[in-house]
């Protein structure tokens, strides 16, 4: 479905600066929220407080939603409430993820790791539901944007045990992408859906559907390539976080499900000892760089990359925050053969 959106930009104004722009007001919408935990909630306020300001972001937290409604309406100020809780959402998601890594030791973010645990169930799930109850759109409206949330939660914490679960020798690809269309996917198809949902007034009772659903996929293929995006840095950085933490990344498991039995045979040993010893990960890592490996895993990445931009096509056409949408998929897959280093991984 096209959409037709009016904007306001003007000529010397670009949409990531009308973007940025609007961040403060997130920033204060969030100063609110935690306003309204009154003094009964004592032990909680500052906990809450501290993993706002202190707890581990991501990039684009804010802006993605922002960007989304302003390419349906040219202006991303409404969306404030949404950015705000996928900013919670992340602020939640990270802490949790810290622990379940083992990066967490003692304390996290400046206290004690149980408590911040307790901080970040009321910052991914309570607060964000508080959020969406005191927006000011119609009924039919709310229970659709609390439904998205609430799918959004279910759908990632599913692929968050799936990565904690998955073995990379016992898995296949398809159930690494799985994990991958629900533990990143998920989430960035919930804040593209509800922004659109907010930009549209969509509720569920529009016959045919709107947009909502194709944004939410826009949102699911982005959050795809951003997590193939963080496999590829972890790679690149030369850590291997992820061969020493035997996750079961798609590069490896492809790995895996293609070589020959003797290169298989000889991965599995490397992937043995890729705990603490150095040199195995580093040979490991030159077997998933081999070509023959290389060259359909790129193929599906491009596939990705296409089918994003694709939607973007009929989604947000000649439209200034449409384009700025298209550089989020670019920088994505910044490691592809032919494609330029991006920047665009900051926060906000």
């Amino acid at each position: 479905m096209t959409t037709n959106p009016v904007h306001s930009l003007t000529p010397r104004r670009l949409p990531e600066a009308d973007v940025t722009a609007v961040f403060p007001r997130v920033d204060r919408y969030l100063d609110e929220l935690l306003a309204d935990y009154g003094p009964e909630y004592v032990h909680l306020r500052f906990p809450l407080r501290q993993l706002i300001d202190r707890g581990r972001g991501t990039p684009h937290e804010f802006s993605l939603p922002l960007l989304v409604h302003a390419a349906l309406d040219g202006d991303p100020g409404p969306a404030v409430p949404i950015a705000a809780v996928h900013a919670l959402w992340w602020r939640a998601a990270n802490a949790f993820d810290d622990v379940a890594d083992g990066d967490a030791g003692p304390e996290l973010y400046g206290m004690p790791s149980g408590t911040a645990l307790t901080a970040a169930l009321e910052c991914g799930y309570a607060l964000p539901l508080r959020a969406l109850a005191g927006m000011p759109v119609p009924e039919p409206q709310r229970r659709q944007l609390v439904r998205d949330y609430l799918e959004g939660w279910t759908a990632a914490s599913n692929g968050q045990i799936g990565d904690l679960l998955n073995e990379p020798s016992r898995v296949d690809p398809d159930a690494v992408l799985g994990v991958y269309r629900h533990k990143s996917g998920a989430v960035y198809a919930m804040a593209c859906a509800m922004a659109a949902r907010l930009a549209t007034g969509e509720d569920g009772a529009q016959d045919p559907p709107g947009p909502v659903a194709e944004w939410g996929r826009f949102g699911q293929v982005l959050g795809m390539l951003a997590q193939l995006r963080n496999d590829e840095d972890d790679l690149r950085s030369g850590t291997f976080d992820d061969l020493r933490n035997g996750t079961a990344t798609y590069l490896l498991v492809h790995l895996l499900n293609s070589a020959p039995a003797d290169r298989r045979s000889r991965a599995l040993e490397l992937l043995e000892k890729a705990a603490e010893c150095p040199a195995s990960r580093e040979e490991l890592h030159g077997l998933m760089r081999s070509p023959d490996v290389q060259r359909p895993y790129h193929a599906y990445v491009a596939s990705l990359h296409q089918e994003a931009h694709t939607l973007l096509d009929t989604l947000a056409p000649s439209c200034p925050f449409g384009a700025a949408l298209r550089d989020r998929v670019d920088a994505e897959v910044c490691f592809l053969p032919g494609q330029q280093t991006h920047t665009a991984h900051r926060p906000g």
